[in-house]
């Protein structure tokens, strides 16, 4: 499973009032509506909603890619559970390792609940999406999030009589991965020497860890606000031998050789997520205003050195391709008409956030070493 987060508008950040008056609607709306089309049945009328700018993270496992309603098989839950603890409009959601959902301490997990069509002033549809955590048999609607962008902020957004939607059975959500690169600045290690990573071009080549030197196919760039979930991950030089500072998106991955990573996963290398890492110490977040991140894609999957370090090339599977802005996936789609062609299997096992936790908190600390350049 991989770890991945949402980010909702909690219920208590929802405004909704009926078209034409002010004072809110007194009943919770978005939680009633678990139970059917509440927008409708509870108050028919035409309504108006406006969402707080605050966003609040939700971080779980997931096995496909997709936010679903009902997890569920039979009285096992067989995904989405929540991996980090979240407070919501004053209370506290915990994850726990229990999968049957009778037993006490009881599961923890996120449900995509329903789906409702809101319209902006314009005609614009917005598709909300009501998300609740389910503990045991118990659930709440804690917020809502939305498939594509979030309205502006100050956009109220209608529920029309007869025209909005309503879908609460089966439903899913594609769960937007966060993008995996490298920070402006990062050395990359090339045939002739390591070079900042925003000089490289299409076509040179890099060091890598199976395939000697092989050619970049393609480069890409984002800019990004890096304050909050998109916060670089800074590996203090020396940190896992690494010659500089080194910054990564979150979620970028670093190869690690351990034999307790072969105990419990059978496998001695794994890639591990950046974000898992983090100490407090030597390897710490560091947010800033804009964060400009750049992807390096190779014909195979594979490893690059990075400040002297293995961590991943950009992974052309399906989901990750999600991660791309419209332009790069347009630049992608021009360079590459069939898509079929750049296709790619990972180079080493992925660990999640909670699977890394676990190697690093049973590890002694020189049984975890990262593959460096020139390292055996």
């Amino acid at each position: 499973m991989a770890e991945r987060t949402i980010y909702i508008v909690s219920k208590d950040d929802v405004t909704v009032v009926r078209d034409g008056s002010s004072p809110p609607i007194s009943s919770d709306i978005i939680d009633h509506a678990q139970n059917g089309d509440a927008f409708s049945w509870q108050n028919p009328h035409d309504l108006k909603l406006t969402f707080s700018n605050e966003l609040t993270a939700l971080t779980f496992d997931d096995a496909d890619g997709v936010l679903s309603d009902d997890p569920f098989f039979r009285s096992t839950v067989t995904d989405q559970q929540l991996t980090q603890q979240v407070e919501i409009d004053g209370i506290t959601y915990t994850p726990n390792e229990e999968t049957v959902r009778w037993k006490d301490p009881a599961p923890v997990n996120v449900e995509n609940e329903y789906e409702v069509t809101l319209y902006d002033d314009a005609g614009n549809e917005y598709r909300m999406v009501g998300v609740s955590i389910t503990e045991g048999y118990s659930t709440t609607v804690v917020g809502v999030t939305f498939d594509g962008p979030f309205p502006p902020p100050g956009t109220t957004l209608h529920y029309i009589q007869g025209v909005s939607t309503y879908n609460g059975f089966g439903q899913t959500l594609a769960i937007p991965p966060d993008p995996v690169c490298f920070l402006a600045g990062t050395l990359i290690e090339t045939p002739d020497g390591p070079r900042a990573i925003e000089t490289l071009k299409a076509g040179m080549q890099v060091v890598t860890l199976k395939n000697a030197a092989q050619d970049l196919r393609w480069i890409g760039r984002n800019t990004v606000c890096g304050l909050g979930r998109l916060a670089p991950v800074c590996i203090k030089a020396g940190a896992l031998d690494n010659r500089r500072d080194l910054y990564v998106s979150p979620n970028h991955r670093i190869l690690i050789r351990s034999s307790l990573a072969e105990l419990n996963f059978g496998q001695g290398e794994v890639l591990v997520p950046a974000k898992a890492l983090v100490n407090g110490m030597s390897i710490l977040r560091a947010p800033m205003r804009r964060a400009d991140y750049l992807h390096l894609m190779l014909d195979t999957h594979d490893l690059v050195f990075s400040e002297g370090i293995a961590s991943e090339s950009l992974f052309t599977g399906h989901v990750a391709m999600s991660t791309l802005g419209a332009d790069a996936l347009a630049e992608l789609n021009e360079i590459f008409p069939d898509r079929r062609h750049i296709s790619q299997t990972a180079s080493h096992m992925g660990l999640t956030l909670r699977e890394t936790q676990y190697l690093m908190h049973q590890a002694r600390p020189d049984a975890v070493n990262t593959v460096r350049l020139g390292a055996g």
